[in-house]
């Protein structure tokens, strides 16, 4: 009896070591139990690729809206994910919460928005909107990847994504190599990411369909605003004018007009991607879609120092 139980512990060893790897370094804080990494490396190793980081920002910023539920809140993909809410502070006073998500699409900021609300009253709800995603054809929700934990937290163990995770916050506790944390875009070519920006056109733009879903979600959403007492804005961030062009040449410029015609409707408007310095200038941008962070911030620092800023 004592040989069967002993060749059964040896069998379990191995999992057990892999079940208390991933309890250890618990890659999204999502036990919360032991810390013996620090949230800021285990946030870039979370940021590193376009895998990782629609992911892993969207358990980690969820689990921390959960945790301590904000009234002031961001809401957006991926272009509002380099807001700084300490800059917001300081030239505003007031503290938000960015809950912006690299990947996220009109479906899943829905989502987000709901179990922010859900947590908490909600006083100011700035939503960062982009054309591009507003479309029919670009339906997909990745809010399953807190969603699927929460329901049923023992697949945190079972997803080889956050072993992998917690195996490179240990390779870069161990070797602080800057190249595990550095997304790949920082180092591509001004013309390789020209390449990279007109084939996401494509991607974006082919077969266009309204979307009146999203449409009828959105003003759902307004009149909740409205009933409660949520200061209800959104922000349009400027593209560079290759977009624009490319939408010229698929005629839907048009379309485009009407998306913010949409958002204008539903609420205080930021339409901040007008002819300009910021749209001609393609120094401005990581590619097409992405402004950079010194832009960015000047942007932030408008729009939150001077209420007024190009609102409609």
């Amino acid at each position: 009896m004592k040989k069967y139980l002993f060749r059964g512990l040896l069998f379990a060893i191995p999992f057990i070591v892999y079940f208390l790897f991933i309890l250890i370094i618990d890659p999204h804080n999502f036990f919360n139990v032991f810390h013996v990494i620090n949230d800021v490396d285990k946030k870039a190793i979370i940021s590193r690729n376009d895998e990782s980081s629609p992911r892993g920002n969207l358990l980690w910023k969820t689990l921390k809206i959960k945790r301590n539920p904000v009234k002031k809140i961001i809401i957006g993909d991926s272009q509002g994910a380099l807001i700084k809410v300490d800059l917001i502070e300081k030239v505003s006073g007031e503290k938000f919460f960015n809950y912006c998500i690299p990947g996220a699409s009109f479906e899943t900021i829905f989502d987000m928005f709901w179990l922010a609300a859900g947590q908490t009253k909600l006083e100011k709800v700035y939503f960062t909107v982009a054309f591009m995603n507003y479309s029919s054809n670009r339906s997909y929700n990745i809010f399953h990847f807190a969603q699927d934990y929460f329901d049923k937290p023992y697949l945190y163990f079972m997803t080889k994504e956050n072993f992998f995770d917690s195996f490179v916050n240990a390779v870069y506790q161990i070797t602080k190599d800057t190249a595990i944390i550095q997304n790949s875009y920082e180092f591509v070519p001004v013309e390789e990411m020209n390449k990279i920006a007109r084939s996401r056109l494509k991607m974006f733009f082919e077969n266009y369909t309204y979307p009146k879903a999203y449409y009828s979600e959105l003003n759902k959403i307004s009149q909740y605003c409205n009933e409660n007492n949520i200061e209800l804005r959104f922000i349009i961030l400027p593209v560079y004018k290759g977009v624009d062009d490319y939408l010229e040449e698929q005629n839907l410029l048009e379309m485009k007009q009407r998306f913010k015609d949409d958002i204008n409707f539903l609420g205080d408007t930021y339409d901040l991607d007008v002819p300009g310095e910021f749209k001609e200038t393609r120094e401005y941008y990581i590619d097409y879609f992405h402004l950079r962070r010194p832009q960015l911030d000047q942007l932030t620092k408008q729009i939150w120092g001077n209420q007024e800023f190009s609102k409609n």
